[in-house]
């Protein structure tokens, strides 16, 4: 959603057709594989994610690429706020009812994510660290096929995006229980948020933006970073985040190159943390 939004702006900016392909996958591995191996004539971007540059490369084996020396950062594009989701059928109304739910079946409730290492798999893992649940993990081909799980009571519990979340919210098959930004979300606006509810250190905000496989020219870079740039500054864009549980990021390549590198390394701190192995 996020990549075709910007593609066929930039498009427009550019004056030439920017195309998406999806290359889903392994929770992102295959189609940030392709793109790092692809010619760096500034021809070929790819929607880089927290998950991908800064959680999968440490979880997941045989990953394809090194998410900083591989890549050419471009543009921190939006920040997305994510969410617990729950079943509606589970009798919990409230974070702490499920909390509660969750501490007295301990081992019992499942809970989904877009695949092992993902975003979606490390913020459940510290989230159980904070409240001291005991949930089961159960790696789906993506997000959007995880909250679907959520949905058909599959599973119990998810943290994903307000984005891929609130659809299924609307229609009464998936109940959320917590937000985790500073304010309350206008598209949830009777859910607090984590800091409301005691939870202000769990920090789970992702960013997402455009990279270019390393080697891509300098000139390029800038020009790609500045039409985009252009693209979040409108008032259009603010409108469309809000509308889906997006903050915009926007900033300097450079800048962007500095977020991801730091990323990269202080979850690599957190996920050794989580357990002997280095593994969530």
């Amino acid at each position: 959603m996020i990549g075709r939004y910007v593609a066929e702006r930039l498009g427009r900016a550019l004056g030439t057709p920017v195309v998406v392909e999806n290359r889903a996958g392994a929770s992102g591995i295959i189609g940030i594989g392709e793109a790092a191996r692809a010619q760096p004539d500034g021809h070929t971007l790819v929607v880089a994610t927290l998950s991908t540059h800064a959680l999968v490369p440490h979880v997941a084996a045989n990953v394809p690429y090194d998410p900083v020396r591989d890549f050419a950062a471009v543009s921190n594009l939006f920040r997305s706020i994510k969410a617990v989701w729950v079943h509606p059928g589970l009798p919990v109304r409230t974070l702490p009812d499920f909390v509660d739910f969750a501490k007295s079946r301990p081992g019992q409730l499942n809970f989904a994510s877009g695949g092992v290492g993902s975003s979606n798999h490390v913020d459940v893992e510290l989230f159980k660290a904070a409240t001291g649940v005991d949930l089961v993990h159960v790696p789906y081909n993506g997000p959007s096929a995880g909250i679907a799980a959520v949905a058909t009571g599959d599973v119990q519990m998810m943290i994903v995006s307000i984005t891929t979340g609130v659809g299924l919210a609307q229609g009464g098959k998936v109940r959320p229980l917590v937000v985790f930004s500073a304010e309350r979300s206008p598209l949830l606006p009777d859910v607090p948020t984590g800091q409301e509810l005691g939870l202000s250190g769990l920090d789970l905000t992702a960013w997402i933006g455009l990279m270019a496989p390393a080697g891509t020219p300098d000139d390029v870079v800038r020009r790609l970073n500045r039409e985009i740039d252009a693209i979040l500054a409108r008032s259009e864009t603010a409108a469309w985040a809000q509308r889906h549980g997006l903050e915009i990021a926007r900033g300097s390549a450079e800048s962007f190159a500095r977020t991801v590198a730091a990323d990269y390394a202080r979850w690599g701190d957190a996920i050794r943390g989580m357990s002997p192995t280095g593994r969530p």
